[in-house]
């Protein structure tokens, strides 16, 4: 089991990674934001949503540390050293131990035992945590939210917070007899988890993000969408929508793209409103930008702001005007 000292070591000099499991409406976002405010260092936390509604597979991130700088990151935690599962249907969806290192922690809202656990993710390499947390959030809330709950049985095998700093959280965020409730059904989560421990001891100093790959082209239709994001319907008005549509005259600037300081990073692509950076694939497979349309680009100016390496600049299309001409 994690000690108090060993944790307060590791967090000193390495950043310690959570994610969370949930559906919509289950509270996974505020199990999140409870982790930062109730941990003693540094932290951050941020979702992932999808089209979230009632019911929908939600993600949220969290990162805690001793040390500023390292939690200074606003991607998504790839390489959990914990994951916390608020609904145990999950785990026949999506791969929920994904960047998990062995001797991780995977702490599920659950009756099943370990083994049945082992061969449905298919590792024996990970430490389980099991809490009937909806179970005590019927008995607690007479609802299925279970988000708190799974903090206790966190506290429990993590040592990150304890009950009291916990409680203090709570006693913030929410009012009135909830607070109440919830520090209670926290109560009885601590001691209802039931903790598998295996031989394996997790290494919170080794990277274990996977190699960085770029995210698939075709979402969410490039190729299919028109430029400019206009479309005319009416083929008597104008037939070819906005390939003939200069959108570009609306714009001030043209985009000057520097070739050779581009790293072909993509977030100008993935920002560009009106679809106006241009890119191939290249014989290895891989996506590059090829320059930008100036043809449809408005010079909205956000693919400048975002590059990280300013290989995109603007220039001023129109001249300093002049009051007379030489004769």
């Amino acid at each position: 089991m994690i000690t108090p000292k060993k944790i307060k070591e590791v967090l000193e000099h390495n950043c310690i990674n959570l994610r969370f499991h949930a559906r919509g409406g289950q509270g996974g976002v505020t199990a999140s934001n409870l982790c930062v405010e109730a941990f003693y260092g540094y932290g951050i936390c941020q979702p992932r949503f999808g089209a979230e509604r009632m019911g929908s597979p939600t993600e949220s991130y969290v990162r805690l540390s001793l040390s500023k700088e390292l939690i200074r990151s606003n991607e998504q935690v790839y390489a959990p050293h914990f994951v916390a599962i608020l609904d145990e249907s999950l785990m026949w969806e999506i791969n929920v131990t994904e960047g998990l290192p062995k001797g991780g922690w995977i702490i599920i809202n659950t009756d099943m035992n370990q083994l049945e656990i082992q061969e449905l993710i298919e590792r024996k390499d990970l430490n389980i945590a099991t809490i009937p947390a909806t179970t005590i959030a019927l008995d607690v809330f007479g609802r299925n939210i279970t988000n708190t709950i799974i903090l206790g049985a966190l506290i429990r095998v993590s040592q990150l917070f304890s009950l009291e700093e916990l409680s203090n959280a709570i006693q913030n965020r929410f009012k009135g007899s909830i607070i109440e409730k919830n520090i209670k059904a926290i109560k009885q989560a601590i001691d209802a988890t039931c903790v598998y421990e295996v031989e394996d001891e997790i290494d919170f100093t080794v990277d274990t993000k996977v190699a960085w790959t770029q995210i698939d082209p075709f979402l969410p239709g490039y190729e299919e969408l028109d430029k400019a994001g206009v479309w005319y319907c009416d083929e008597d008005v104008i037939s070819y929508g906005s390939k003939q549509v200069k959108t570009g005259s609306w714009g001030e600037y043209d985009i000057i793209w520097d070739k050779e300081t581009c790293t072909d990073c993509a977030q100008c692509w993935y920002i560009c409103p009106d679809f106006a950076i241009l890119r191939e694939k290249g014989e290895d497979e891989l996506w590059h930008m090829t320059g930008v349309d100036q043809f449809h680009c408005k010079s909205c100016l956000n693919c400048v702001n975002i590059c990280p390496v300013n290989a995109l600049s603007k220039k001023l299309k129109q001249r300093p005007g002049t009051c007379a001409v030489e004769e």
